[in-house]
Parts: structure tokens; sequence; C-alpha cells
């Protein structure tokens, strides 16, 4: 005999269509409401997938275009590098050194900033900086492991968000249903002592 087969037929018969005579009409409504949670959850993922798949599509095209845009150029420190703390007292890991720098933007015109600096570097030294068409620091472009990171956790989030929202909106309706029926059975436990041949002491 199916180990399973006690617990398959429970699910059956607490489903909403069940002809089982015992189930109330909040019995049905709150299994109706359990499947529609499940089927709403499944049909997410989907959903989910196709958004993963559009955020990736224009990260990868702004990446495209920022490669367009934007090119390395060699920066000189004018300055020993200084941590940057992100609370003012303590240093992270997280925490970048900055130091001055110049440079030359595409049309030759001098530029200087704020840049980036590799540990243990010193003033006179080089480093690499991405620059846009002004000639003004900018970021580097994402690589397409990046986007493919992001577009990822993007869809897990869509995914997250909507089965979360399923699950309380059931929780919700399980436990109004509770109370709905906690409160007959004492409309009926305090009509007890009024039906013929029942009495309470």
């Amino acid at each position: 005999m199916d180990s399973t087969q006690p617990l398959t037929l429970r699910w059956w018969r607490l489903a909403p269509w069940s002809r089982n005579s015992l189930m109330r009409p909040s019995d049905r409504f709150e299994s109706l409401a359990v499947l529609m949670a499940a089927l709403f959850v499944l049909m997410l993922v989907p959903c989910a997938a196709a958004f993963g798949t559009v955020s990736y599509t224009d990260l990868s095209e702004q990446s495209r275009t920022d490669r367009a845009n934007r090119h390395v150029t060699t920066a000189v420190l004018v300055d020993n590098p200084k941590p940057r703390m992100d609370d003012g007292y303590t240093r992270s890991p997280l925490t970048h050194d900055y130091a001055s720098a110049r440079w030359r933007a595409s049309d030759g015109s001098p530029r200087t900033g704020d840049v980036e600096a590799p540990p243990n570097a010193q003033a006179g030294d080089t480093v690499d900086v991405w620059i846009d068409a002004s000639g003004d620091v900018v970021d580097e472009p994402r690589t397409g492991t990046e986007n493919a990171a992001i577009a990822v956790s993007a869809a897990i989030c869509v995914w997250a968000i909507g089965a979360t929202t399923a699950v309380v909106l059931l929780a919700l309706v399980r436990w109004a249903g509770s109370r709905e029926r906690m409160r007959r059975w004492d409309r009926e436990w305090g009509n007890v002592d009024r039906t013929p041949g029942w009495t309470i002491n």
C-alpha cells in the first residue's frame, strides 16, 4: 500500500471541488485561496525570468553605450593617496584610497581631480582611469558577468516580493477564516442550553 495515499486523499478531500459534505463554505474558500496562491507563485517564475532577461538586455545595451563613450587614460598622482573613511573614524573593507591626480581629456586639455589609487601608491605614480567625452572621471563600464548578476538578482527579488505578498495575503485569509469559525463556535455554544435535550449546569 502506498504510504502517501492517505495524505493525498486528505489533500484531495480538502480541495475546493471536493464533495465532502462536512466542508463549510469558508473551508472551500480557504482551499481555493491556497490553490490560487500556489498557482500565482508558480506563474511568477516565468514572469520573473522575463523581467531578468529584459533587465540584462537593458544593462548590456547601457554597457555597450558606456564603452563607446568612455575610454581609459593615464593619470599621474599629485600627492600620496589617503583613505576616504566611510564614517570618518574607522576604515572598513569598502574604504578606498584616493589621491589628487592630473590627466588629459580627449581634446588634450589638462584635468585634475581625485581618483581611486591602488594600495601603497605614491605621488608621481600613474594609474589608469576611465573618462567620458568631457574628460571627467567615470566608473568603468560593467562587464557581462556583472550585468548577469544584477539581472538575476532583480529577477529573484521580483519573485520573492510576489511570493511574500501571496503568502501574507493567504495568511490573512486563513486568520480571518479562523476568527469567523471561532465566532460561530461561540455563538453555537451559547445556544446549547436552549437546544431541546441539552442542559448546562
